[in-house]
């Protein structure tokens, strides 16, 4: 009987689903187990092989557990292994089949399996993100609701908090029902309570990223502050995962499409990639680094600014935002692979 080389888990929080393959592909068994059944099972009985897991909610945890106990883990993309399910329906039997399956095909990449410290720091850009969305979400209620009543406020949310205390100040403010300007000002209130959340929690990432090594050399980078580095980090934690920097670009679809049959091949416009915080990260920083170029009255002495600016007046606003980002992209992997923080050269020195 051939030996087991492939398990495959469909992860749940109480109840998951096994499957053991070999490598002809043959299912040995098929498993039930809930939370503490399976740990028993996986520390005491099941043999040290290859792991398949989807990467979804506490994948990385037990990725970290698992090659702590000796296996080799191998974590995917949910769109990836749901090209492998059979049947119309989906069970957790037909979900650990394909986890399995997808594992032993070595055309399916990989996803890095993340330390505590990549995720402890990627729980606080998101625990941030969702703050800004609650603020903004706020902020446009209190705008639309005035707007109902003739009371247009300005984009902003510092012009409109000291717009919104000279409106409630005026009369055609006063006129308003009682229940609208109770209500306006408990919006005002949590506006600003929001506000007050997000500086907290970018006060702990802040402090995060100034105690850790990696981010404080990112941050070398021209226009690549804490956030950026915060998420650059992140990514680039095993800078081994991408062989060099245009991986790393084309990794964040910061590079045209390519679309290529036979003997033609065809360079598109640049793919969209949602969900994707570092991407609108790093647009964000290259919008600003253009705008630094274009305000600047000499010639930049850093080569990477006189290269932007050169861009800037070749190509449409658009088209150089995405290729500065992309140029930010490979500089960081550099950084990372090298060890060694962002080093300006002159103008008149190599090509970056």
């Amino acid at each position: 009987m051939e030996e087991i080389s492939v398990i495959g888990i469909d992860l749940a929080k109480r109840v998951f689903q096994l499957c053991a393959m070999t490598k002809s592909g043959t299912i040995v068994w098929e498993k039930r187990l809930r939370r503490a059944a399976l740990i028993r099972f996986l520390e005491d009985e099941a043999p040290r092989c290859l792991v398949g897991m989807e990467a979804c909610g506490s994948a990385h945890h037990w990725a970290r557990w698992l090659i702590a106990r000796g296996f080799t883990v191998k974590l995917m993309a949910a769109k990836a292994v749901s090209a492998y399910r059979a049947g119309v329906h989906k069970t957790d039997q037909r979900d650990a089949r394909a986890v399995a399956e997808a594992t032993s095909r070595s055309q399916v990449a990989a996803v890095r399996v993340k330390s505590e410290a990549a995720q402890a720091t990627q729980a606080l850009m998101r625990a941030r993100e969702r703050r800004i969305r609650q603020r903004v979400q706020t902020t446009n209620q209190l705008r639309g609701l005035l707007n109902e009543f003739g009371i247009v406020l300005p984009k902003g949310q510092s012009v409109l908090l000291g717009r919104l205390g000279e409106v409630m100040a005026g009369a055609s403010f006063a006129a308003l029902p009682a229940v609208v300007q109770e209500l306006v000002e408990r919006l005002r209130e949590e506006i600003i309570e929001q506000a007050e959340r997000v500086k907290a929690i970018e006060a702990m990432l802040i402090q995060t990223v100034k105690a850790d090594a990696d981010c404080r050399l990112l941050m070398s980078i021209p226009h690549i502050g804490p956030i950026n580095a915060a998420a650059l980090s992140v990514a680039l934690e095993a800078s081994g995962v991408f062989t060099r920097g245009r991986a790393f670009a084309a990794y964040l679809r910061l590079v045209p499409r390519q679309q290529a049959s036979a003997e033609s091949s065809r360079l598109r416009g640049i793919g969209q990639m949602r969900a994707c915080e570092l991407r609108r990260y790093l647009v964000l920083a290259a919008q600003t680094l253009l705008t630094r170029v274009d305000r600047m009255k000499e010639p930049p002495q850093d080569r990477l600014l006189a290269w932007a600016g050169q861009l800037l007046r070749r190509k449409t606003r658009n088209v150089a935002v995405v290729a500065v980002a992309a140029k930010l992209a490979r500089i960081a992997w550099a950084v990372m692979a090298n060890n060694q923080s962002y080093r300006p050269r002159s103008a008149g020195a190599q090509p970056v």
